[in-house]
């Protein structure tokens, strides 16, 4: 018999154990589970090991793909399109491709029957990989520029430019960013922006106009701490994306899909919210909230932590999808709250993969300091980091760690008579 594999006693029953979840772990507010997009969540969840704000994320931003482009709302200048990057992290095996499947089946299998009934267009669908700018072009490209003995366009472009990619190797996305000469980064930038791309390339030239581009990455937070390092963490790309984390809630021994009856209800209504949406214009905000707005638009823009630049018009991208479910041109107040809960749960989950990733250098930082009294920038990177990290990143958590007071730094002129600069010492701060 197995030393590692308990064997159930004969008659038990227990098919579901609830796992606790870790410390500093985002909790979503309840209020993010809106509408039909929240109720389907949660039936996915109920005899399945997938996380509900996993399920909820594929769905929104699944359904903000078919919605496509054409219903905008728009403040001032600002339009904000129902278009989302998102991203699930989890620890390996955390659950990202469970959140990921109810989902798969509901669109494919159900809302797209539904759709094919009612006479309407499919959005593309792309498994990935996204490698390149360029491939993502030539997926939603324009017609050529050239002709042929006809006058006709030597390449018919894509009508429908709407596409959905679900990328279950966001890592490998990242990594090919980082490779000079690879556009995907900036293509990813200009599809969240206008869905207009046009990389200057010598041959192969593709140019793309007004496309609907959505997708969900999957990652581990090993992988996306090593490949988005921390100077990284504002920059335009990744404040473009809503980081979710994700893990497995409980166990489920016997997991179930949701019955079909109630598989046929969801693909109903989201269908409809599609047909619908093909007939909007433009949303805009009600009497309500735009007062509310007011106070949120204020309250958004003082947030001062990384990746929230682009808070607001995240926030009303999202809130436009929860108003395209409810088949309504007017995005009312509940459709912004549900919007700020997911976006308040995408700067927690912000905290807990990268913050927590750099209070753990912090925390080496001060151990060798309580270790050694005091050390110099270099002693710093050679013993504690044995010189794994970058001067950048070396220099954030230093200044962190003085703006916090628990350190200080102090100048040592040579002595030796020898040039170069003097040396930089830094200790603990005793209180």
């Amino acid at each position: 018999m197995s030393n590692v594999i308990k064997l159930p006693e004969t008659g038990s029953l227990n098919t579901i154990e609830v796992e606790e979840a870790p410390s500093e772990f985002p909790i979503p507010h309840e209020g993010c589970y809106y509408g039909v997009a929240g109720r389907f969540a949660f039936d996915a969840c109920l005899q399945s090991e997938a996380d509900p704000i996993g399920v909820l994320i594929h769905l929104l931003t699944w359904a903000g793909a078919y919605f496509g482009n054409k219903a905008v709302l728009r403040l001032g200048d600002v339009e904000a399109p129902p278009r989302l990057f998102s991203v699930t992290a989890s620890s390996a095996g955390g659950g990202k491709g469970t959140a990921a499947a109810p989902v798969r089946k509901l669109m494919q299998d159900y809302v797209n029957v539904q759709l094919r009934k009612m006479g309407l267009p499919l959005a593309l669908y792309r498994d990935g990989p996204m490698s390149s700018g360029e491939g993502l072009a030539w997926a939603v490209r324009d017609p050529a520029d050239t002709e042929d003995e006809d006058g006709n366009p030597t390449d018919k472009g894509i009508t429908d430019k709407r596409l959905m990619i679900l990328e279950e190797e966001f890592a490998a996305v990242l990594q090919a960013a980082r490779r000079e000469g690879n556009t995907v980064s900036a293509a990813i930038r200009r599809f969240w922006d206008t869905g207009n791309f046009s990389p200057l390339t010598k041959n192969n030239r593709v140019t793309v106009t007004d496309a609907h581009v959505c997708f969900v990455g999957h990652i581990t937070y090993e992988e996306l701490v090593k490949r988005l390092e921390q100077s990284e963490y504002a920059t335009a790309l990744a404040s473009r994306i809503l980081w979710i984390c994700v893990r497995r809630p409980k166990i489920v021994a016997i997991p179930e899909s949701i019955p079909v009856v109630k598989m046929l209800h969801y693909a109903d209504a989201v269908a409809k919210a599609i047909q619908f949406s093909s007939d909007v214009n433009e949303l805009t905000l009600s009497a309500q909230s735009l007062e509310l707005w007011g106070t949120l638009a204020l309250s958004l823009a003082k947030v001062n932590s990384p990746m929230s630049e682009r808070s607001r018009v995240q926030v009303l991208r999202i809130a436009c999808i929860f108003a395209l479910l409810d088949c309504t041109d007017e995005v009312e107040p509940q459709h912004l709250r549900a919007a700020t809960y997911i976006w308040d749960y995408c700067l927690g989950s912000v905290a807990y993969i990268f913050e927590g990733e750099q209070n753990e250098d912090e925390g080496k930082i001060i151990a060798a300091l309580r270790k050694h009294g005091k050390l110099t920038t270099t002693q710093i990177r050679v013993n504690v980091f044995q010189q794994n990290i970058k001067s950048a990143a070396m220099n954030t958590l230093l200044k962190s760690l003085e703006t916090q007071g628990r350190i200080k730094r102090s100048v040592k002129q040579r002595t030796d008579g020898r040039s170069g600069k003097p040396a930089t010492f830094f200790e603990l701060v005793r209180n």
